[in-house]
């Protein structure tokens, strides 16, 4: 009951948009939702040439539900950050005085559907 009154407390008709992710915790040196469930097995169980392992399965099964939870109960829209979760396996670095302006981990990494 906490998380169906977490997302229905707001005033009345008060719009509201949810969303299951952020790139701000990818940002910030915390993990996404997706490696909280399934962690280092994103890198060796998601392969379309192997079996995927039950910890990528129920990771899977497990964030689609909380997308679920938080589509039907948080609002009258849904912001989705899909792409943070598979096109950023690893935190992101955006160029800056401190990594002295590399984009190098900066961008999409569209070679994991071929991997």
């Amino acid at each position: 009951t906490n998380i169906v009154h977490t997302l229905t407390n707001r005033r009345y008709k008060e719009k509201v948009i949810s969303y299951t992710e952020s790139h701000d915790q990818a940002l910030v040196g915390d993990k996404t939702i997706a490696f909280w469930l399934m962690d280092k097995e994103m890198y060796s169980g998601m392969s379309l040439l192997t079996p995927a392992s039950a910890i990528v399965d129920r990771g899977i099964a497990l964030h689609k539900l909380i997308r679920l939870v938080t589509m039907a109960l948080g609002g009258e829209g849904y912001l989705t950050f899909m792409g943070n979760e598979f096109g950023h396996p690893e935190w992101i670095d955006f160029p800056r005085l401190g990594n002295d302006w590399s984009y190098a981990h900066a961008r999409r990494q569209w070679t994991l559907a071929d991997e």
